[in-house]
């Protein structure tokens, strides 16, 4: 965020966690359950929401220096995203053109990729740089290069669309109405930590609105979570489908006290970027991460990947305690708690309630209905 963003983000959570209270809807909400066991509107979501909507898979820090690259997957598509010798940023289905076996893994950096199963060599920029037996194929062509994806970083974030039929404009303009609000949280700079995967036995929008609200913090996250962080919050919404949502740290009421020119430079706690249609980038003192929930093989089933990153090489150390600290309540408890509404849920039929107490749920809630029904 700008310095001034910062400051009245900290001057509303302070007000909040001195009041216990946090932003609120004006009214209830009640949801049917078939958002979380209809086949049909799993179906629709998948294709409109997922495989013809830009997808976001890092953060470009990652790709910092010409001759770099990182590997991802989202739907079930191997990604590669490159950095040229050009400094050009480029993005591929991670697929060799020979049988389709991946020409990388991970990240890191080099003039060559090599596919691991013949030994087909691609430059970064996607073309065929050589193969073994050469002469045993017709010349090299366009049918032998990396089948090329839209991909843009201008907002600090890996924005790629799954098929060349996805447009560069789309993708470009994916995040248009927040990516303002990026600025000052060092996306740009990011190093990679880690990226964890999870097959979840829930629903995506189960998962994604786990990370949309602190109702949940005093119970299911008392010994974790809850013994650093408030729920006191703070809710803004960004044009049609994105959203920011605050919560401060144990002690943030303790500013108050402080004049506002001594407050810190970042936000003391953690701010969730919501981004449509199910991720959410996290930033805190400590690194950031992306959780990204889609929808797995079927209605009541979701594939996650919690992805960690850090700025500050000086502050490696404390990033990855704040990953694993997060991961480990978002697996033990998070998770788990999906996988149980899931079941409850299929069982019970339903409808959900919505509280005024819960803002972000009920936006998004209302988000995957309009925008599924445009």
């Amino acid at each position: 965020m700008e310095r001034d963003e910062t400051r009245r983000v900290i001057a509303r959570l302070i007000e909040r966690a001195t009041a216990g209270s946090l932003d609120r809807a004006p009214d209830t909400m009640t949801e049917e359950v078939a958002d979380f066991l209809d086949p049909g509107r799993f179906e629709r979501e998948r294709q409109q929401f997922f495989l013809d909507t830009p997808q976001i898979v890092g953060f470009a820090g990652e790709l910092q220096g010409p001759g770099s690259y990182l590997t991802a997957e989202s739907m079930k598509i191997p990604l590669l995203v490159t950095r040229t010798a050009e400094g050009e940023l480029r993005a591929f289905v991670n697929a060799c053109a020979h049988r389709g076996a991946q020409i990388a893994k991970g990240h890191g950096t080099g003039q060559r990729l090599t596919c691991g199963f013949h030994g087909w060599t691609y430059s970064l920029d996607g073309r065929l740089a050589g193969r073994r037996a050469d002469d045993c194929f017709e010349p090299a062509g366009e049918g032998c290069a990396l089948v090329r994806l839209p991909v843009s970083d201008r907002s600090g974030l890996l924005v790629v669309g799954l098929h060349p039929g996805v447009s560069q404009a789309l993708v470009d303009e994916h995040l248009a109405d927040i990516e303002g609000h990026f600025v000052g949280f060092d996306f740009h700079a990011m190093h990679p930590l880690e990226t964890r995967r999870f097959e979840v036995a829930a629903n995506w929008k189960l998962i994604s609105a786990l990370s949309y609200e602190s109702y949940h913090f005093p119970t299911l996250h008392r010994d974790t979570v809850g013994t650093m962080f408030r729920g006191d919050s703070v809710a803004d919404t960004f044009g049609a489908r994105n959203s920011r949502w605050a919560f401060a740290l144990n002690g943030t009421e303790a500013l108050g006290e402080v004049d506002p020119s001594e407050w810190p430079d970042e936000i003391p706690g953690a701010v969730n970027h919501c981004l449509f249609p199910g991720t959410v980038v996290v930033t805190s003192p400590g690194g950031a991460q992306i959780i990204r929930a889609e929808p797995g093989p079927s209605v009541g089933e979701s594939v996650v990947q919690y992805h960690g990153a850090f700025a500050d090489l000086d502050r490696r150390d404390a990033a990855q305690g704040a990953y694993d600290f997060g991961g480990q309540a978002f697996e033990h408890e998070d998770l788990v708690a999906a996988v149980e509404c899931q079941r409850g849920l299929s069982a019970s039929g339903g409808p959900i309630q919505i509280g005024r107490n819960e803002p972000m749920v009920q936006f998004w809630h209302r988000v995957w209905r309009e925008q599924l029904d445009r």
